[in-house]
């Protein structure tokens, strides 16, 4: 608790020392950033789910452990965090720190709100290379860091060992026995749709949600594709075509049901599934059901490279005149990354290398299994339209699914609605 409170108090005296303008500054705006001896920080979330307690426990155990800085913990609903965020943003009410998603960045940065860090985090005393290269540099804009990594949370395969087992599919290591490629997936399912109960389906996935979207990015990326390359639209491609082919043969074959939506989480974990993609905050989730024997792995690869779908908490520092209150942002968010074993524990993969490593989260189940799909991420394009973008990508997809479009004609549709929203 020492040698923190040390860590966190020097560059705090420094810069004391050394910023007089700055502290002026602050008391003009009265944006005195102290109450007694420490510095009070605001730190929005949008984590309604159960990882909301994983952070604030995160959150009181960082409190106790410096004398320094004091964090005020608001968890927000999930359903209107980005309005919020981008509306205190533009009305100078933000937060001291805030959590955006990586993919967010494009569409926060605009406002001119969200604070580059490179000189923050000199101060500060963060080192961006004991950070996954990955991770950071998908924060990186024109040059510069906008936001600190927390985490990357990637969609992965969780299979049921029982049931493969029972398939005969099951490697004495544990790992699935199957052929490498799309086809060798495919026939993997196919023996599974033999080999099992009627009332067991080989694969769920969220067919008509954002599951379809993530799983089409994950394989058109396998390809090589970049379906948004700077102003360039390439999304209605043979790549484009042939991920959603194979989405489609699985409906087709009832290699996995349609119209499930959420409940693809329920309907593996009660066992009625033998496979499914979904994101690693599931395991925390799976973890519950005893009955449930599973392992977790990165998304197969299907095509010519890794690759799968992935998003990455981040945390950005609003521009404001206090810069202690900034440099102190910094700090924490540096120490969430570096004590992040305790968020691994909702699922998510710590953004250092040497957490990983640690003997602490090696020692946590499933985790360090998918871990290296931190490396295979490939992040969703940046824009300023990335939200509208994904809706508009997503909803013809989802007509493919029903089979209100060809795949051709679907893909075309997605085309020309990213065509129109970003003015090509």
């Amino acid at each position: 608790m020492r040698r923190l409170t040390l860590a966190l108090g020097l560059p705090l005296l420094l810069l004391g020392a050394c910023s007089s303008d700055d502290n002026n500054q602050s008391e003009a705006t009265g944006s005195d950033s102290s109450s007694g001896d420490k510095i009070e920080l605001s730190y929005w979330v949008p984590f309604s789910g159960s990882d909301g307690e994983f952070m604030e426990e995160m959150v009181r155990e960082f409190n106790q452990s410096q004398d320094d800085i004091e964090v005020e913990f608001m968890n927000n609903n999930w359903d209107d965090f980005y309005p919020k965020l981008r509306t205190a943003l533009v009305s100078n009410s933000a937060p001291d720190i805030a959590v955006s998603h990586v993919s967010n960045l494009a569409e926060l940065i605009p406002t001119g709100a969200v604070e580059p860090l490179d000189e923050l985090a000199e101060e500060a005393g963060l080192d961006w290379s004991t950070y996954s290269e990955n991770q950071v540099d998908a924060t990186l804009v024109d040059g510069s860091h906008y936001a600190v990594p927390l985490d990357t949370h990637a969609v992965i395969m969780y299979y049921n060992k029982e049931l493969l087992d029972d398939a005969g599919l099951l490697n004495d290591d544990g790992s699935i026995m199957m052929e490498e490629g799309a086809e060798g997936f495919t026939n993997m399912l196919r023996i599974l749709q033999d080999e099992l109960p009627s009332d067991i389906t080989p694969m769920v996935i969220g067919s008509n949600n954002i599951f379809t979207f993530w799983i089409w990015h994950a394989l058109v990326s396998q390809q090589g594709l970049e379906y948004l390359d700077g102003d360039q639209v390439n999304i209605d491609s043979p790549e484009s075509v042939t991920a959603m082919n194979i989405m489609s043969q699985w409906l087709e074959e009832d290699l996995m049901p349609a119209d499930v939506g959420d409940n693809s989480y329920d309907i593996f974990k009660t066992g009625q599934a033998a496979v499914t993609f979904t994101g690693v905050w599931a395991t925390g989730n799976f973890e519950t059901e005893e009955s449930l024997d599973f392992e977790a792995v990165p998304f197969p690869q299907l095509y010519d490279e890794p690759a799968a779908w992935g998003n990455s908490h981040t945390l950005i520092v609003p521009a404001q005149a206090d810069r202690e209150k900034q440099v102190a942002a910094v700090q924490f968010a540096d120490w969430l990354a570096e004590n992040s074993v305790k968020w691994a524990e909702a699922g998510h993969v710590p953004p250092k290398p040497s957490v990983i490593e640690s003997a602490e989260y090696q020692e946590l189940p499933y985790r360090p299994e998918y871990a290296s799909v931190m490396d295979d991420v490939k992040y969703v394009p940046a824009s300023d339209q990335q939200s509208a973008i994904t809706d508009a990508i997503l909803e013809s997809l989802v007509k493919i699914n029903y089979g209100q479009v060809s795949v051709e004609d679907g893909i075309k549709e997605a085309h020309d609605k990213v065509e129109a929203l970003t003015g090509n």
